[in-house]
C-alpha cells in the first residue's frame, strides 16, 4: 500500500482547529488517514507536527496503536491529552502516579505552570515522563453516523517557538465555515474516551 502521510502538519489547539481540519477533510480539502501507520513507518511519521484525521467505519481502525508508551489519558477541555513515557509500565503493574515532586517536572523545560497545563494537562509530574518527549491530543466527533477520530502529536517547545502552527493560522484553513451540524456534533459529545 501508499507510504502513509499525516493529515494535516501542525498543532490542535482549540476544539476549533479540530473542527477545521475535519470540515476540510469533509470538503475533500484535507485527507482522512485510510489506516493506521505500518510498523516500518511510525519513526518517519509520528513525530512533533503530525495530525491525523481517521474515520473509523472507512479505516477500520477500532484503536489508533503508534507503538509509543504513554501515561493514562487525562481531559484537557474538549480533549484527551496524553505523555509519553520514558518505559513502560512493568506487566500487571498499574499506571500509578508518582509522588509529588517540585524538582522533576520537565528537567529540561521551565515553564510556568499555567503553560505547562495549557499544553500537558494535569499531565505535568506524576509519571516518568520521556525527556524531550511527545505529547498526544485526541478528540472524537461523531457525525452523521459516522465516528471522527483527530490524534495530534506534539512538543510543547515546538508549539512555543512558533515551530508548528494551528489551522486557525492557516490561510487555506482558517477561513473555511465549519458547517453548524459538525459544531453541534462536537457540543452534543462533550467527551467520547478515545484510546
Amino acid at each position: 500500500s501508499a507510504a502513509m502521510q499525516p493529515t494535516w502538519i501542525g498543532f490542535v489547539n482549540t476544539t476549533e482547529d479540530s473542527l477545521l481540519l475535519l470540515e476540510a477533510c469533509l470538503q475533500g480539502l484535507l485527507n482522512h488517514c485510510p489506516r493506521r501507520p505500518h510498523d516500518r513507518e511510525r519513526a518517519e511519521i509520528i513525530r512533533s507536527g503530525s495530525i491525523f484525521v481517521y474515520e473509523e467505519n472507512a479505516s477500520g481502525i477500532k484503536r489508533w496503536t503508534d507503538g509509543l508508551t504513554w501515561s493514562p489519558s487525562r481531559i484537557l477541555g474538549n480533549y484527551l491529552v496524553y505523555r509519553e513515557l520514558s518505559a513502560p509500565f512493568p506487566p500487571g503493574e498499574k499506571k500509578r502516579a508518582l509522588p509529588r515532586n517540585p524538582y522533576v517536572a520537565g528537567a529540561t523545560e521551565v515553564m510556568h505552570p499555567d503553560e505547562d497545563r495549557m499544553f500537558h494537562g494535569s499531565l505535568t509530574d506524576s509519571y516518568q515522563f520521556k525527556e524531550d518527549g511527545l505529547v498526544k491530543r485526541t478528540l472524537c466527533v461523531p457525525f452523521r453516523g459516522c465516528v471522527h477520530h483527530i490524534v495530534c502529536y506534539y512538543k510543547a517547545a515546538h508549539v512555543k517557538a512558533g515551530v508548528i502552527h494551528t489551522p486557525s493560522e492557516d490561510s487555506n484553513l482558517k477561513n473555511l465555515t465549519i458547517r453548524p451540524d459538525l459544531i453541534v456534533a462536537c457540543q452534543n459529545n462533550k467527551m467520547v474516551l478515545d484510546g
